[in-house]
C-alpha cells in the first residue's frame, strides 16, 4: 500500500511537471504571437501606404486569425491547471470550438494569400481588374464563413461525456478530423504546394526573359533566392500543421492517446507556432512594414516619413548658400556709394 501511494503520487508529480512544463512553453508562444501579429495589425491599421495595397488585406485577415489563436490560448492552458473546467459540456467543448475557428480561418486565409499572390505574378497586367475592394472582402469573408462552419461542428457532433476528461480522443467525433479535417488540410497543402510551384516556375521565366535581352546577368542569386521564398513559406506550414494533423487522427483512431508521451503537445505547440511565423514570413520581410513597425515601436505615426539624409545635407548646404548672398548684399546695400 505504501509503495503504490508513492507510485500515484509520483506519477502526479509528473503529471503536475508536465502540465507545468507545457503551460510555460504555451506562455512564451502566447507572448510571441500576440506581439507579432498585433504589431502586423497596427502596421497595416496605421500606414495608410499599406493599407492601400489591395494584398495587405489578406495579410490582414491573417494577421487576425493568429491574433484569435493566441487569445483562445490562455482558454486552453486553464484545462491543465483544473479538471473541473472540462465537467461541463459547454466549457469543454468552447475550448476545441475557439481553437478550431482560430485554425481554420488562418488555413483559409493562407490559401487566398497564395491565390493572391498567383495572380500578381502570373496574371500581373490584369490583378487591379481582377482583384478589386469587392473581390477581395468576398474572398476574406468566404473564408472566414468557411472557418465558422467548421469549427462549429463539434458543438453538435461530439463524444463528450461528464465521466471522461476534456480531451481531444474523448471530445471530438473521430470522423470530424478523419473525413473532415484531414481531407481539407490535404486539399489545403496541396493546392499551396501547386499554387507556388506555379508562381516559382513564372518567376523563373522572368529571369529568364530578362537574362536573354541583357538586362540581367548572371541570375543565380536571384534564383536562389524565389526557391527559397518557396521553400520558407511550404516549408513552416508543413512542418508546423503536418504533425499535428497526423497526431490528431492516431488519437482519434484510437492508435494511441493524447496521455502517451509528449507527442500530441508537441505537435500541437509546433501548429501554434506557426501563427509565430506569419508575421514574419508574410509582412516583416516587406521593408516598408519593417518601417512601419519600426516607427510605431518608437511610438511615431508610420504616414509620417523622415526626409532622407543626403536631402538634409543638401537643404543645410543651400540654406547656407543664400544665408552668404543675403549679408553680401545688405553688406553692398550698407557700404557701396
Amino acid at each position: 500500500m505504501p509503495c503504490e501511494h508513492s507510485r500515484n503520487l509520483t506519477s502526479t508529480e509528473n503529471a503536475l511537471n508536465s502540465h507545468t512544463l507545457w503551460s510555460i512553453l504555451d506562455c512564451a508562444l502566447l507572448v510571441v504571437i500576440l506581439c507579432g501579429n498585433t504589431l502586423t495589425v497596427l502596421a497595416i491599421r496605421c500606414s495608410r501606404r499599406l493599407s492601400n495595397v489591395m494584398s495587405n488585406q489578406f495579410v490582414l485577415s491573417l494577421a487576425i486569425s493568429d491574433l484569435l489563436i493566441g487569445l483562445t490560448l490562455p482558454y486552453h492552458m486553464a484545462f491543465y491547471l483544473s479538471d473541473a473546467i472540462g465537467k461541463d459540456k459547454e466549457t469543454c467543448i468552447l475550448r476545441f470550438v475557439l481553437l478550431a475557428l482560430g485554425c481554420s480561418a488562418s488555413l483559409c486565409n493562407l490559401i487566398i494569400i497564395a491565390i493572391d499572390r498567383y495572380i500578381s505574378i502570373v496574371h500581373p497586367l490584369h490583378y487591379c481588374r481582377l482583384i478589386t475592394k469587392r473581390v477581395a472582402i468576398t474572398m476574406i469573408a468566404t473564408g472566414w464563413c468557411i472557418a465558422l462552419m467548421l469549427s462549429t461542428m463539434p458543438i453538435y457532433w461530439n463524444n463528450w461525456s461528464a465521466n471522461d476528461e476534456c480531451d481531444i480522443e474523448h471530445v471530438m467525433a473521430p470522423n470530424y478530423f478523419v473525413y473532415i479535417m484531414l481531407p481539407l488540410f490535404l486539399l489545403l497543402w496541396v493546392a499551396m504546394f501547386v499554387i507556388y510551384w506555379k508562381i516559382w516556375r513564372e518567376a523563373m521565366n522572368q529571369v529568364r526573359r530578362l537574362r536573354e535581352i541583357n538586362f540581367l546577368h548572371g541570375g543565380g542569386p536571384s534564383d536562389w533566392k524565389s526557391i527559397q521564398v518557396v521553400l520558407l513559406i511550404l516549408g513552416s506550414f508543413s512542418i508546423c500543421w503536418l504533425p499535428y494533423m497526423v497526431v490528431a487522427c492516431t488519437i482519434l483512431s484510437g492508435v494511441c492517446t493524447s496521455d502517451t508521451g509528449i507527442g500530441y503537445k508537441a505537435a500541437f505547440s509546433m501548429a501554434m507556432a506557426n501563427s509565430c511565423m506569419n508575421p514574419i514570413i508574410y509582412a516583416w520581410k516587406n521593408p516598408e512594414f519593417r518601417q512601419a513597425i519600426k516607427r510605431i515601436l518608437h511610438c511615431h505615426s508610420p504616414n509620417r516619413t523622415l526626409p532622407d539624409p543626403s536631402f538634409i545635407t543638401a537643404n543645410k548646404i543651400s540654406l547656407r548658400t543664400t544665408d552668404t548672398n543675403v549679408d553680401s548684399s545688405e553688406h553692398k546695400m550698407t557700404y557701396d556709394p
